[in-house]
């Protein structure tokens, strides 16, 4: 007969080895497999640890990869919904081959907005917000301001990307709003938890290699990493083009595009209105007054579409934007196939100084910010 003790014994270690396994007091991350392609998803499930969950109700993740070689580094963020997070990513085929460390790092709360309103000699208790997302969607809502001009905005759960203008709770002439905005959830931080797995991706080689020694850093690897004594020749870049590099993206960067300088050219702010600048510069513009006397712009009587900052606007929102705020326009004559619906008549891009190319007399009461990772996203 064997010795019972030693039964006993080999269970109560098996009983401790499973409890181990199954605990959650640290971050767990699973990812669908270890190597993908480009145009593969690289979906992932991350699960918030226990104490965690009963210690705060609202949690930011944020999902970091690293190209262990380059040390580039991709950004994305998820609300944790019911302690966990199930995402995918659609691997563009602009990722290179190689090896990536992918670390999950626990915020506490929801994306949300604080903000100060400068004007010392107003004294506005109360002021009106309007969020427009990029699909489209647009809520209108106030929000209290204290004697000290500050104001917090509850949370906000949107995906990509949103516009919001700030304006007095009463209708002005002028919107004279000037407003410091700052999120939260986008300041350096020091996480509640973090974790981190590795993946590769193509043929990469020498995968154990490459992730040892791995050490997760807060500040951008890339950011900090010693460059090379490389001698760089280049031709200096106009402001324009600058902004361009830094804000414009997809079907805007056509080249066929008349575009606008309005950083190191005076026309575009100098002009009385918006619609007085375009029909002076553009051949064949016409804007005409509809009902709800919302001016809108016509290209060979078609209704032409308008975007500000990416965004397509509704027809008469141009004109909250003022001459003096604008960075640069593009002019996309027809057709410009934005979407199934719009371009037909050709567009009109408005982009607003932002930025290192923000002056001092550029309003203050409009922001284009980042909000979540979709859940279905792309990697690129």
């Amino acid at each position: 007969m064997k010795n019972p003790w030693r039964l006993i014994l080999l269970t109560i270690f098996c009983l401790f080895s499973l409890a181990e396994l199954f605990a959650s007091d640290s971050l767990q991350i699973n990812l669908s497999k270890k190597n993908y392609l480009q145009k593969d998803s690289l979906e992932v499930h991350i699960i918030l640890p226990d104490e965690l969950q009963k210690k705060f109700k609202s949690v930011t993740m944020h999902v970091w990869i690293d190209d262990l070689k380059t040390k580039k580094r991709w950004k994305f963020r998820y609300p944790v919904i019911e302690g966990e997070v199930n995402a995918a990513l659609l691997i563009n085929t602009n990722i290179p081959d190689g090896n990536y460390a992918i670390s999950c790092l626990v915020q506490n709360g929801f994306y949300r907005m604080q903000g100060m309103v400068t004007e010392s000699d107003k004294k506005d208790s109360i002021i009106n917000y309007m969020m427009r997302t990029a699909n489209k969607k647009t809520m209108v809502d106030q929000v209290k301001v204290d004697q000290n001009g500050r104001f917090n905005m509850k949370p906000i759960l949107f995906q990509d990307t949103a516009r919001f203008y700030f304006s007095p709770l009463t209708k002005t002439k002028n919107n004279y709003l000037s407003v410091i905005l700052k999120t939260p959830i986008d300041s350096a931080f020091e996480p509640l938890a973090s974790n981190t797995a590795f993946f590769s991706i193509g043929n990469a080689t020498e995968f154990k290699k490459a992730i040892d020694g791995y050490e997760l850093l807060l500040d951008d690897p890339e950011e900090i990493s010693d460059l090379p004594n490389v001698t760089v020749y280049s031709k200096i870049k106009t402001k324009v083009e600058q902004y361009e590099e830094a804000y414009v993206s997809g079907l805007f960067k056509n080249e066929n595009a008349t575009v606008f300088d309005g950083l190191e050219n005076d026309q575009i702010a100098n002009s009385q209105t918006l619609s007085w600048f375009l029909q002076q510069y553009i051949t064949g513009l016409t804007i005409a007054v509809d009902a709800d006397n919302n001016e809108v712009y016509k290209w060979r009587e078609e209704i032409c579409s308008i975007f500000i900052d990416e965004f397509e606007v509704l027809p008469g929102e141009q004109t909250m934007v003022f001459p003096r705020d604008i960075a640069m326009i593009k002019v996309f004559r027809p057709p410009f196939s934005f979407s199934s619906s719009t371009g037909f008549a050709g567009a009109i891009a408005i982009y607003t100084k932002k930025g290192k190319f923000t002056d001092n007399h550029a309003a203050k009461f409009s922001f284009v910010l980042k909000g979540y990772t979709p859940f279905d996203g792309i990697w690129k």
